[in-house]
């Protein structure tokens, strides 16, 4: 696996290849090209694109790297709407052009990745963005988290769409649920682990002790 950090507002990409198939979490600015360098030598098969939520830095590319790579593209139904008609975010990115992209599937459920020979469960943790996926991999031990869950930070909750309770029942249910040494990888930052986070997270610890005065990073 490979890991991708670009646009205004350094988000990560990630570019992970197993024998004759590859596929890609999250588009932010630059990374077509960036794949098309580091994926150079690559004869096999683009599975696709996987988009953790709709929210402009990560889906800058995703129109381009569905075309340069015939790439299918997978999000969320709840985000589809802001891939399909990224304008309505312009006042959150006014600087940059975002592509409109028609996904080929719309995800909910655990789904199979054939080609790579593994299965991928789907967390469903809406609060930041509607439609955020985390994309957890039982057999590696990894999740791609996207803007829920950083080292030491969550996603905020304050954008349109956005909902505390529902990011921490989210964060609650979902991935605090996971083996301690899970690796998060986000849409933001350095990976880290769930038991690191379930330790020295001050969004968690504030959780678990009943405060919820903390504001956001």
């Amino acid at each position: 696996m490979q890991t991708y950090c670009g646009g205004m507002v350094e988000t990560n990409g990630y570019l992970v290849m197993r024998g004759k198939a590859a596929f890609v979490v999250d588009a932010p600015e630059g990374m077509a090209d960036w794949i098309e360098e580091h994926g150079r030598n690559f004869t096999g098969r683009w599975t696709g694109l996987f988009l953790t939520h709709g929210h402009w830095d990560h889906i800058v590319d995703a129109a381009r790297i569905q075309k340069r790579f015939r790439m299918p593209v997978f999000i969320h139904r709840d985000s589809a709407p802001l891939l399909e008609d990224p304008s309505v975010q312009a006042a959150f990115n006014p600087f940059c052009r975002v592509d409109a992209c028609r996904p080929e599937r719309v995800l909910e459920r655990e789904i199979e990745i054939a080609e790579v020979d593994c299965r991928v469960r789907l967390f469903h943790c809406p609060g930041h963005c509607p439609g955020s996926l985390c994309f957890y991999f039982p057999e590696d031990g990894i999740l791609f988290g996207g803007d829920v869950l950083f080292a030491g930070g969550v996603g905020r909750w304050d954008l349109p769409g956005g909902s505390r309770e529902t990011l921490f029942h989210g964060i609650t249910k979902n991935l605090l649920t996971l083996p301690d040494e899970t690796r998060i990888y986000p849409g933001h930052g350095p990976s880290t682990t769930i038991g690191q986070e379930r330790r020295t997270n001050l969004y968690l610890l504030d959780l678990k002790t009943g405060r919820s005065e903390k504001t956001l990073k």
